[in-house]
């Protein structure tokens, strides 16, 4: 094992240590601050935007590129063999919450900064899982001349250029309460009316499976939550539907949500949108990307169907990609892991990089 690699292990194993998941996102009581702090080599500037999204900005010299990483995790949920907040090393794998989404990243980053890079832009945020993106957002309110955005994701070491966007929301039906033996149950039940909605909303999603972007096929559409009424004998007044759908690039937000709506005669419903975030690329154009992808000297990767905050600052007008060790499948699940082969390279490609 080469020095670097030792030295990035033992920055991983202090990032797992801080139980960073979100929820709770309990970052000021997670050790993360604390540990960054600590180390002499870096002036870290913290911005804290409450409740947890906190933005913590690394910086030297006159950079061209920016460096994002997000240092939250999911929660580590059952299943783990091993602590989750203790690293452990088997088997040419790092194995710890966040290992592989994405603080291999980060301690990468440190340990090239630790031996002394010259000029870069680092900014680690905390709320990436919360679906809010509190943090970029508060950040690109600001222009920054960069002349490109990596935002590190588990992408097995290769370039995505491209991926779905993002909208979630809740669709509410009411009803006219009542007894059940009433014949107008079937149409003043709020759950008849949600039932109607979804078997439209079905249609529309499957109405896109011949439309494509790239390796993308059709608009991912999930019904994810389902609730309404009281009991079988009354007649349901109120009922709600969490949906979410993941458009392809170019596909217009508002002409989905309308097309679900109008296939619906029904009038009394209220829809309230949850986290909406764009394809990448924003514009639908994908040639910037990989011109910059290749200016890197990186690999390309097909697009993914996961979203990132990438779409962001893409959408703000930068350049951006998504880079990092570690591969989609093993994150978000009990011992997560990361290659070290993958951190090896990851040193390699982020020090081209950032020179």
């Amino acid at each position: 094992m080469n020095t670097d690699l030792e030295l990035t292990l033992q920055h991983l194993k202090a990032l797992v240590a801080c139980d960073t998941s979100n929820p709770p996102r309990k970052i000021n009581q997670s050790g993360l601050i604390e540990y960054l702090n600590s180390l002499d080599f870096i002036d870290p500037q913290i911005t804290d935007l409450g409740e947890g999204s906190i933005n913590i900005l690394l910086t030297k010299g006159s950079p061209k590129h920016l460096i994002n990483v997000h240092l939250d995790t999911v929660p580590a949920g059952d299943g783990w063999q091993s602590n989750p907040y203790e690293l452990t090393i088997n088997d040419g794998r790092a194995i710890g919450l966040g290992a592989c989404d994405i603080k291999g990243a980060a301690a990468c980053l440190l340990t090239l900064v630790e031996k002394g890079l010259k000029n870069y832009a680092i900014l680690f945020s905390t709320d990436e899982e919360a679906g809010q993106s509190t943090c970029i957002k508060e950040y690109l309110k600001t222009q920054h001349a960069f002349e490109g955005v990596i935002v590190a994701e588990p992408t097995q070491n290769k370039a995505v250029t491209c991926h779905r966007g993002i909208l979630t929301g809740t669709q509410e039906f009411f009803g006219l309460a009542g007894h059940s033996s009433e014949q107008r149950a079937l149409t003043d039940n709020a759950i008849h009316k949600l039932t109607r909605w979804l078997d439209a909303a079905l249609k529309v999603a499957e109405s896109y499976n011949s439309k494509s972007f790239k390796d993308l096929q059709g608009i991912a559409f999930n019904l994810g939550l389902v609730e309404g009424g009281i009991k079988p004998n009354i007649i349901a007044d109120h009922a709600q539907v969490k949906f979410g759908m993941r458009p392809l690039p170019g596909q217009s937000f508002d002409e989905l949500l309308s097309e679900l709506n109008t296939q619906t005669a029904e009038n009394n419903a209220r829809f309230t949108a949850g986290f909406v975030a764009p394809a990448l690329p924003a514009s639908g154009d994908v040639s910037d990307a990989e011109s910059f992808a290749d200016e890197l000297g990186l690999t390309l990767s097909p697009p993914v169907n996961f979203w990132t905050e990438a779409s962001l600052f893409s959408e703000a007008g930068y350049r951006a990609i998504v880079y990092g060790p570690g591969n989609i499948a093993d994150a978000h699940q009990p011992n997560e892991f990361v290659d070290l082969d993958e951190l090896n390279q990851a040193l390699i490609d982020f020090k081209a990089i950032i020179q």
